[in-house]
């Protein structure tokens, strides 16, 4: 990280700002004031408050996100292109699959079923080789990874230091 604010502290602002956006929409709706946009935006709405009551008040729930993050941000700081890998992938391509495998079962619920399975056996398949086989040092070495994490924890470690420092001068 660049040290402006640790990872920890940005999770609430993140969250807090989902939940801005989606006071955004409702308002924005109400003033268009149709059945279908006013129940749009409460369904993003509740969508998000859901996720922050199931992401945020548990601490070990909040490890998964940040922990993802920290995942992310490991990987954009070593490759460039990562960034934009990351969101084509997850914006792009996984919805436009799900959506593909949507219209399989409108289609035939048999091969829906299939596809379903074939594609969850890949995702297995996938985590498996990350995971357990190591997949994830094909990647980015176990070396490069550690230089970065402490890279990471001292620039953290620098920030909460002048973070107490200007309380107590307060």
């Amino acid at each position: 990280g660049i040290g402006v604010l640790p990872l920890a502290k940005m999770l609430p602002m993140t969250l807090g700002a989902n939940i801005g956006t989606t006071a955004t929409a409702l308002i924005a709706s109400i003033a268009a004031f149709t059945h279908d946009a006013v129940h749009i935006a409460l369904c993003h709405l509740f969508f998000n408050i859901i996720g922050i009551l199931i992401w945020f008040p548990v601490p070990i729930m909040r490890r998964l996100p940040l922990g993802a993050a920290r995942l992310l941000g490991l990987y954009a700081s070593h490759y460039r292109a990562f960034p934009a890998v990351y969101v084509l992938i997850a914006f792009v391509a996984v919805p436009g699959v799900l959506l593909g495998v949507s219209a399989i079962f409108d289609a035939s619920v048999a091969g829906g079923v299939v596809v379903a399975l074939i594609l969850l056996a890949a995702l297995i398949g996938f985590e498996f080789w990350w995971l357990r086989l190591g997949g994830c040092y094909k990647v980015l070495s176990e070396e490069a990874r550690r230089e970065r994490q402490e890279a990471l924890e001292a620039a953290d470690a620098e920030l909460a230091e002048t973070d107490q420092a200007a309380q107590t001068a307060v």
